[in-house]
């Protein structure tokens, strides 16, 4: 099974990338080649249950993309450059370190390879981002969050990073408590909008105990704790001050100047040549009907008393560990309408 998935894995990827290197006149490189054999030989899980940033697939993209990145930095270049003063609700200091951090970043989205992921990110996760941008308006939370799972997950539901961390928001165990609860028949972190719920008061929390939105986001990243022992140090208590002397990790560093790059461009897409998709004007983004179940039932056998796509019903409970539900009171998610039929299909299933 694992030949049959390397050999469909080269086949792919060569077709794909065999192209790109005859249009820009390039040979492959030893760097691309070591690369490129991670990609075939490495044992890897299905794309929509992992997401890794560093992986040797994301290496070989961003490899063939320095040209093209060298390229959009040299147009931002030529045009005046922007002064970005603010990004979803986010006021932005206008140092060259801060605006060169987003620049930067606005470039690499500006290449082929980051208008076309950017856009299937968006556009993928547009039922999950109707909810998101829902829930930060009722709240009163900065517009830039819609983005943040962007950074976190590329809006995946069920991601998950060599860390450990899992779902939309990429909660780690040890971060859960108390927004959320995982046994052995579920992990609500999988859930995108009790992961959403979750993420939005950790980040509240976060703003009440800094009263700066920039440094709550990058704590969300490095931790409050850790986030408290570097403002200990700092002599200004800004984001900028703590990333420009390396007083959070790397990672942190980055983390807030991408999110903002994204909004940036999300908001300003014309002007910087980038195209990406509109969310719909339906209100339907989060109507669901649900059934309270109290034994173990069959999500496939359910699906097939309602002629409901298994799919559909596995994707409206991702959190479920496996294709049944717990032997103790669970609220089962149901597309909108199909509340009644459910409960008759399990008063049914439960009689035979």
């Amino acid at each position: 099974m694992k030949n049959c998935r390397c050999r469909a894995v080269f086949f792919f990827f060569f077709s794909l990338l065999s192209p790109i290197a005859r249009a820009q006149n390039t040979a492959l490189s030893d760097e691309f080649v070591s690369l490129f054999e991670k990609v075939v030989l490495e044992e890897l899980p299905p794309a929509d249950e992992y997401y890794v940033d560093d992986s040797p697939l994301n290496q070989i993209l961003k490899l063939l993309d320095e040209e093209d990145l060298a390229r959009q930095k040299a147009f931002l270049e030529q045009k005046q450059k922007k002064v970005i003063t603010s990004a979803g609700g986010i006021l932005i200091p206008n140092t060259r370190y801060a605006q060169t951090m987003i620049h930067d970043y606005i470039a690499r989205y500006m290449t082929n390879f980051g208008k076309q992921n950017l856009y299937k990110i968006l556009d993928d996760g547009e039922l999950y981002r109707l909810y998101v941008r829902e829930q930060l308006k009722k709240r009163n939370m900065p517009a830039v969050l819609e983005y943040l799972p962007v950074v976190e997950s590329e809006y995946k539901a069920t991601a998950k990073s060599r860390s450990g961390a899992r779902g939309l928001w990429q909660f780690m165990e040890n971060s859960m408590s108390p927004f959320l609860k995982k046994n052995e028949w579920f992990d609500e972190r999988l859930d995108p909008w009790k992961a959403t719920d979750a993420a939005l008061s950790k980040l509240q929390d976060n703003y009440r105990m800094f009263g700066d939105w920039p440094i709550a986001i990058a704590a969300y990243n490095c931790g409050a704790g850790a986030m408290r022992r570097a403002l200990k140090k700092a002599d200004a208590k800004t984001f900028w001050y703590l990333a420009e002397h390396k007083l959070i990790p790397d990672e942190s560093i980055h983390y807030v100047p991408k999110l903002l790059a994204i909004t940036e461009i999300a908001e300003h897409g014309a002007e910087y040549r980038v195209s990406l998709p509109v969310l719909s004007t339906t209100t339907r983004y989060a109507e669901f009907d649900y059934v309270t179940t109290t034994s173990t039932v069959s999500l496939e056998r359910l699906a097939g008393e309602l002629r409901l796509d298994y799919d559909t019903l596995k994707t409206l409970n991702s959190e479920l560990l496996s294709e049944r539900t717990p032997p103790t009171r669970y609220r089962l998610r149901l597309p909108s309408g199909l509340g009644k039929a459910a409960a008759d299909a399990l008063a049914h299933m439960l009689h035979e």
